[in-house]
């Protein structure tokens, strides 16, 4: 998954790194690239977390708010780590199911926009919204 990660640095030597889709996850590194490299460790740590938690892996956001991240100097930027999930999370089961071709559309387009594959979106769904009653 394409994960949206926040970049900031004081100094331009040290750069730390927020990822808003997992509250309480942050890195750091001495270059840009090695800030999103430890990252993706530090996403992957929270993750397998979680499923030892018996919790579900957020997806990646959409819309992220840069004005939250040192907006008084304006030293943040929006990087994305990509992110494979897959081993954490066990086994893919293969299912069968039957979707409308329009809903079917709707979803591979939610999907593309999350940086998730249909499975992974529909996964999401199903463990995520709750049906009104």
């Amino acid at each position: 998954m394409r994960y949206p990660i926040i970049i900031h640095t004081d100094d331009r030597t040290q750069f730390g790194v927020t990822v808003p889709d997992f509250p309480g996850c942050f890195s750091q590194g001495d270059s840009v690239s090695e800030a999103i490299e430890n990252a993706i460790e530090a996403i992957l740590l929270h993750a397998d977390a979680l499923v030892s938690e018996k919790q579900v892996i957020p997806p990646p956001s959409e819309i992220i708010n840069l004005s939250e991240f040192h907006w008084e100097t304006g030293k943040a930027l929006l990087a994305y780590a990509d992110v494979d999930t897959d081993a954490i999370q066990g086994p893919a089961k293969r299912i069968n199911v039957t979707i409308k071709e329009a809903s079917l559309k709707v979803i591979d387009m939610r999907a593309k926009a999350r940086g998730m594959n249909r499975s992974e979106y529909l996964a999401y769904a199903g463990t995520h919204f709750e049906m009104p009653d």
